[in-house]
């Protein structure tokens, strides 16, 4: 019996390790903690200037990228908000008689 695999057989799939090798990621994380410690311990002034700044960059990333759990605003249905059907039929228009939702 041959060693040899059967070319008749399709392949088995390879594990996937993504685009970096495991000691490269490790090595990334390393760097990086030690950045953020010689950051703190000797420009904590420097941090605590920044921290206002990267709260509104978080906030601003969230209501860019935040949508994407419930469907985002793709369709004029919004079914990622909660909103029900009411028995007798469709829900009424808002207050502006419009029935666009706009945030």
């Amino acid at each position: 019996m041959s060693s040899l695999p059967d070319p008749r057989l399709p392949e088995a799939p390879r594990p996937s390790r993504g685009p970096y090798q495991p000691w490269t990621q490790t090595l990334l994380i390393v760097l990086i903690a030690a950045a953020s410690i010689y950051l703190v311990t000797n420009h904590w002034l420097h941090v605590l200037d920044a921290l206002p700044y990267l709260g509104v960059v978080l906030v601003m990333s969230f209501c860019m990228f935040g949508h994407g759990g419930h469907g985002g605003h793709r369709g004029s249905t919004h079914q990622g908000h909660g909103e029900q059907e009411a028995p007798g039929g469709p829900a009424r228009p808002g207050p502006g008689g419009a029935d666009d939702h706009v945030h």
